[in-house]
């Protein structure tokens, strides 16, 4: 079995409301975590959102970005790579709404 110290955990959405929630828990309970955020230029920001929930920085040496988005393939082959679990906590957001539901 697993222990968290050697387990990478991915989490998708990194960047959303409950990503992060997922993210502090698994690095809480000493996972490493890897995230999927749809571009990097965000990673500060992520941080800023763990660190402000209560991240330590030695937790943070344990969290990786990747570039992956839902519309597109690129970036998800990359982000799986090595992980033994996924979060698919991410959500599409149109940028406009669909016309059916």
């Amino acid at each position: 079995m697993a222990t968290p110290s050697s387990t990478t955990v991915l989490v998708t959405g990194g960047s959303g409301f409950i990503g992060t929630y997922v993210i502090l828990a698994l690095l809480s309970a000493g996972y490493t975590v890897k995230t999927t955020i749809r571009n990097l230029s965000r990673e500060a920001e992520v941080r800023s959102y763990l660190i402000n929930g209560g991240a330590t920085t030695s937790q943070l040496e344990r969290l990786s970005f990747t570039a992956a988005s839902l519309d597109s393939n690129n970036g998800w082959a990359e982000a799986v790579k090595g992980c033994t679990y996924v979060h698919h906590v991410a959500s599409p957001l149109p940028a406009v709404l669909p016309k059916n539901e």
